[in-house]
């Protein structure tokens, strides 16, 4: 299995994240020792070009972590640039129209699921690696199994054909953005009215239905144990730069009494 969050998904096992928005190796490093499952390495609102994106996926790799890559739009490069550099899966926003998500999967998928553009970069080796030195269509089988796409559910028009989303083959998941989610349901952050649980309930069960895993965004340890013991497969709980403040802001609060 070349993706370990595949693997774990088909062992029936639970994965926790968390967004990686600070532009550091060494941090990337630091949370190779810290049990997480994998990274979302946010391109959309992080301070990433391609080279310290790159070179963060690699850190990721190295520690053990699988590094997801969340990028800006549904373009040829913002796709190529992450699935070449290596990224085991992508995280794709603000999807509304049912092209947009198709053409998605045409660009991050080989044949016969889509059509990406043939190399052999940074993230197979140059080519060297074991899974990417056989038959070109053995290449791109391997490549389309290690790459989850997982476009994420943020918007009203994504949540009501979310059934049809989850239907298209080579969509590997759904990302469930819960505050962007609440802003275009006019009820933002308002996570405990009847009809956002209901959106994300049905967002849940479309998935469980296609048997895909559904990925949620958390803000912190006990919302993330919430929606997991609800049945979630993955959690990305909070952000780098909100962790390191809080617990540095914590132990400075104690030693000053």
């Amino acid at each position: 299995m070349l993706n370990r969050l595949r693997e774990k998904f088909e062992k029936g096992e639970q994965v926790i994240g968390t967004f990686f928005c600070m532009s550091n190796v060494a941090v990337m490093e630091c949370l190779g020792y810290t049990g997480l499952d994998y990274v979302i390495i946010d391109t959309e609102h992080g301070v990433f070009d391609t080279q310290p994106m790159s070179d963060l996926i690699k850190a990721a790799e190295n520690g053990g972590i699988t590094p997801l890559v969340r990028i800006a739009d549904v373009t040829h490069k913002e796709i190529q640039r992450a699935v070449d550099n290596g990224a085991g899966g992508l995280i794709v926003p603000c999807l509304r129209d049912i092209e947009d998500i198709k053409k998605l999967v045409d660009l991050a998928k080989f044949a016969p699921i889509g059509n990406r553009g043939f190399i052999k970069s940074r993230g197979c080796g140059f080519g060297n690696e074991p899974w990417a030195a056989g038959t070109l269509e053995e290449y791109m089988a391997n490549s389309n199994e290690k790459v989850l796409v997982l476009p994420q559910c943020e918007t009203v028009e994504c949540l009501e054909s979310i059934e049809e989303v989850v239907a298209i083959d080579g969509v590997d998941g759904i990302f469930i953005g819960p505050f962007d989610l609440s802003i275009t349901m006019g009820i933002p952050a308002k996570f405990d009215k009847p009809e956002f649980k209901a959106a994300v309930g049905r967002i849940l069960k479309a998935c469980k239905d296609a048997g895909k895993p559904c990925f949620i965004f958390t803000n912190n340890a006990e919302e993330s144990r919430r929606y997991l013991d609800a049945g979630f497969d993955a959690v990305a709980n909070s952000i780098d730069s909100v962790v390191i403040t809080e617990a540095y802001r914590s132990f400075v609060n104690k030693i000053r009494g």
